[in-house]
């Protein structure tokens, strides 16, 4: 799995992958942006995620999940944006994208520590 630069870059390349549908968070469900369609948590699962955060400005901070409906296969993508910004959601919904955990979710796009030049990982 490769990392990307920008959201946008991650989007398309998703996009061209079949992850065609939007979703945005509305408090204990998803809503699928072109037709309205509600979703419970119990009705999606997470493919894979990617993490960007903003070099300057902590407002920039994303997270892209492509996601996929349980019983149909609809695939589509959600970003939930990070800190004062973030969506409105309740927990429940939320623990569905809490995917440290997780073995089949794909977390290649996570974040990685920055290792430090000249250190070897023992001495950090």
């Amino acid at each position: 799995m490769k990392h990307f630069e920008t959201l946008t870059e991650a989007m398309e390349d998703l996009r061209e992958r079949g992850y065609t549908h939007e979703f945005k968070g509305r408090r204990d469900y998803l809503e699928e942006t072109g037709t309205g369609r509600k979703m419970r948590s119990e009705e999606f699962t997470v493919d894979e995620f990617h993490r960007f955060e903003g070099t300057s400005d902590p407002g920039d901070e994303m997270t892209l999940f492509a996601i996929r409906t349980a019983n149909d296969d609809l695939k589509g993508v959600f970003v939930m944006a990070q800190g004062t910004y973030a969506n409105e959601v309740t927990p429940e919904l939320m623990a569905k994208f809490n995917v440290s955990d997780r073995k089949d979710v794909n977390t290649e796009g996570a974040v990685r520590p920055i290792q430090s030049v000249g250190l070897s990982e023992s001495n950090q």
